[in-house]
């Protein structure tokens, strides 16, 4: 029994001297490490800090899989009456030796009405999805195939060298975008047809006023080079 309390004694000695037998430094890294501010990581600290992916090098202009620039909507779809349709097209004297490109072509109506009323070959270019199998849907309906093609990208990388005539109904800034890429690409003596926006910096060769119910709609014609030439 004795030895027992003495047992107990001893064990309690050690509980109240340990504190005092841990060396300093330790006790002292102790307090520090209690009185830090909690540590916070940012994106400075890994594995945060990792470098993001390169950004993609510029695409191969011949590989559509890797566009050099993300695609953007260029402006909404609002189709055009088609009375202004059919006046674009008569203002630019489409023949069936032309070949139509509509940029932003939406439903489809311009390539189709050309290919249907005039003999052209048309070419619509239509950024979203869902148009562009609607249009292909309606070609496909009035059996218009060999005339026209839907093309599903973006109008700011699409070849436009083929084209005799350019029809736009697109944001004035859109038309701004546009405008060197037409400059640079298309063949003297191509034509291009504006509903409502001009294209800034180019010198109209025909305007004409379209007259409908909803007020009055404004169509321009230009010719390359002639359009960019005179400023």
């Amino acid at each position: 029994m004795a030895v027992m309390r003495w047992g107990i004694g001893a064990v309690l000695i050690t509980l109240f001297l340990l504190p005092f037998a841990v060396p300093e430094r330790f006790r002292q890294s102790s307090e520090a490490a209690q009185q830090q501010p909690r540590r916070v990581y940012t994106n400075d600290d890994p594995p945060f800090n990792r470098p993001r992916s390169a950004a993609p090098a510029p695409a191969n202009p011949g590989d559509p899989a890797s566009p050099a620039r993300t695609a953007e909507k260029l402006a909404p779809f609002v189709p055009s009456p088609m009375e202004v349709v059919d006046r674009m097209l008569l203002l630019a004297r489409v023949t069936p030796d032309d070949v139509v490109y509509d940029l932003g072509s939406g439903d489809g109506r311009i390539p189709i009405r050309a290919a249907q009323l005039f003999g052209a070959k048309a070419v619509g270019v239509e950024l979203d999805r869902g148009l562009a199998e609607e249009s292909r849907k309606n070609v496909s309906e009035l059996k218009l195939e060999e005339k026209v093609t839907i093309i599903q990208g973006d109008l700011l990388q699409t070849d436009l060298s083929p084209a005799t005539v350019i029809t736009l109904y697109l944001l004035v800034s859109a038309n701004e975008m546009l405008r060197p890429i037409l400059e640079k690409t298309l063949k003297p003596g191509t034509r291009v047809v504006a509903h409502d926006m001009r294209v800034p910096g180019w010198e109209s060769y025909r305007e004409e006023a379209v007259q409908m119910g909803n007020g009055t709609h404004f169509v321009y014609l230009y010719r390359i080079p002639e359009a960019f030439q005179k400023r």
